[in-house]
């Protein structure tokens, strides 16, 4: 007899399952659980326990129990309903063939067996692995000329006397096609030619679906599209296959502000606008200004990306201002160069040539004037993850400059940086990184101020304050070198998906030889400090402590940082953008 409105409340069991994980999985596929809606009639929970019963045999076929069997039982009592699924799994099956049966002709050479495309298939029945074996196929046909590849679905044929089983694949894979004409629509202010450059492919080779998603990335990483779409046309009777290349144009100015502050430099902030198409062919204009305490600058960069090159140009000029404790400097440069790019990216060189004219104070007050050329040979080899918080990979970095002008040497730079991560989501971080800096052709002092290497603050050796890591003068202002040594590392604890902790310990100095004596003082810093990672940019506050030496043994005049513990901040730039029309 029918109960009264909402007055049967029902839960559900699972019988016949001795597997806990199994058993846990059939339950979460039942609609029924202590706390689920009442019911008000039989008929409805009937309804849906031949439901869920249904769906549970789904899911056992789909982990290889093709036999298996839900039987739902209901049992009243009152107003409760105890609803039983009694479970016959049967036997786990085997596969024990794979047939590939396609339902068209082509010309074209197509695999036969999994074999064929380099696939070991081992006899799994999951309907995960037979999926991951339908997919590599269509991969294989997508990458040998078959974009219309595709498939009705798998299937298994069942010997349920021996628990075996024959897995299915029947395939259309339509005409083998060669690429043709590329078709472009919603282009406005780019130049079409300018589009069709980014593809990596010739017309008339064979079809491959990864130049497609190469095209599409390359089109989407120039900034210039809102969105990209690239799609195969129909196969033509010539076997050609037209590539319809669809994008929406982004506004192509843009004007940003970015504001920081650092204890040891103090406030700062940089504004730019850009223009990311300024001739309808790809040509970014960058105008920017930046202001902080010890620098500011005004610069100009024109660039553009040379896609058949497989790199970019750019030219650029800047006028910079330097007022530090070490010298003042009033620098003009202007420049032009060229980077080239390998192995998807990963390894960029580069080469630029550079003309820049110094007015330059000492901290002791002698005036120098120097006119230098610089031709720097670059080498980056990055695979990190994330620009502003990488979690994985690596970055190393090479440059050696020649200067010819006023005076004559070289400068070489090595640095890098890696890291480990473990726990879940890479919670706990170590990160190492390290500099190594050499001129040959001129020691510390003969080297122009703007030139010399510098060391502590933040991004250097914390602890220390901005450019304090190195030699001082008699004043105790610091004055550079021809050399540098660092290394940093830092342990990391994400406590939230907001929150992270770290300790670190920076060590290095700088030194008046060509390459690192480490005949002076190797200048430590150790500390503590907590992270927030906001939708912008992550900020830090830290704890920082110089070397014991530093700390006690120095009279307070001659101290390079207040004793520890000394706080410092950092807040990483947060750039506000506004598009413009």
């Amino acid at each position: 007899m029918a109960g009264r409105a909402a007055d049967l409340t029902v839960a559900s069991k699972i019988e016949g399952v001795e597997k806990e994980k199994l058993r846990k999985e059939l339950r979460g596929l039942s609609r029924f659980s202590a706390d689920s809606e009442p019911y008000s009639a039989m008929v409805a929970i009937r309804r849906g326990a031949n439901a869920d019963a249904a769906a549970m045999v789904r899911a056992l076929t789909s982990k290889g129990y093709y036999a298996g069997k839900v039987t739902p039982d209901l049992v009243r009592i009152g107003g409760d309903v105890t609803v039983n699924f009694q479970v016959t799994l049967g036997s786990l099956f085997k596969i024990v063939d794979y047939r590939i049966e396609y339902q068209n002709t082509s010309d074209g050479e197509r695999p036969e067996t999994f074999q064929d495309i380099g696939v070991t298939a081992k006899g799994d029945p999951k309907g995960d692995t037979l999926k991951t074996l339908e997919n590599k196929l269509l991969t294989h046909l997508w990458e040998r000329g078959y974009p219309a590849a595709q498939t009705p679905g798998r299937y298994v044929k069942a010997d349920f006397e021996n628990a075996t089983a024959i897995a299915v694949f029947p395939i259309d894979s339509g005409p083998l096609s060669r690429y043709g004409d590329i078709r472009v629509v919603g282009a406005e202010k780019t130049d079409q030619d300018r589009i069709k450059d980014f593809a990596n492919f010739k017309e008339g080779a064979l079809y491959k679906r990864s130049d497609i998603d190469a095209f599409q990335d390359e089109l989407s990483n120039t900034g210039l599209y809102q969105e990209v779409t690239i799609t195969p046309a129909a196969p033509e009777e010539n076997s050609r296959t037209d590539i319809i290349v669809t994008v929406k144009e982004r506004k192509h100015r843009t004007v940003g502000i970015g504001l920081s502050f650092a204890t040891d430099v103090g406030p700062g902030a940089t504004a730019y606008w850009e223009n990311r198409n300024l001739l309808g062919y790809g040509e970014k204009l960058r105008a920017e200004v930046s202001y902080a305490a010890p620098r500011q600058t005004a610069g100009l960069t024109l660039s553009q990306a040379l896609p058949k090159f497989r790199g970019a140009w750019k030219a650029s000029t800047a006028f910079e201002n330097e007022d530090t404790d070490a010298f003042s400097a009033q620098t003009y440069s202007i420049g032009v160069g060229v980077e080239r790019y390998w192995w998807d990216k990963d390894l960029q060189l580069s080469a630029d040539l550079n003309y820049q004219f110094s007015d330059i104070t000492d901290s002791d007050g002698t005036e120098e004037s120097f006119s230098l050329v610089s031709l720097p040979l670059a080498a980056l080899y990055n695979t990190e993850n994330d620009s502003l918080n990488p979690t994985s990979g690596h970055r190393l970095r090479g440059v050696i400059t020649p200067f010819f002008g006023d005076t004559q040497f070289n400068k070489l730079e090595l640095g890098g940086a890696t890291r480990i991560g473990f726990g879940e989501d890479k919670s706990t971080l170590f990160a190492l990184r390290a500099l190594f800096g050499a001129t040959f052709g001129a020691e510390g002092f003969d080297l122009p101020a703007t030139e010399r290497f510098f060391a502590g603050g933040g991004g250097s050796i914390r602890g220390y304050g901005f450019q304090l890591a190195g030699p001082l003068d008699a004043n105790g202002d610091p004055t550079g070198g021809a050399s540098i040594a660092e290394v940093n590392f830092e342990a990391r604890q994400r406590i939230t998906k907001k929150w992270q902790v770290a300790a670190f310990v920076d060590a290095g100095s700088v030194y008046q030889s060509e390459t690192p004596d480490f005949s002076g003082d190797t200048l430590t810093g150790v500390g503590v400090g907590v992270r927030y990672f906001t939708p912008l940019d992550p900020f830090g506050l830290m704890w920082l402590c110089p070397s014991t030496k530093e700390r006690f043994f120095k009279p307070p005049r001659q101290r390079r940082t207040t004793p520890c513990p000394n706080l410092k901040w950092f807040l990483k730039t947060m750039r506000f953008t506004s598009i413009l029309p």
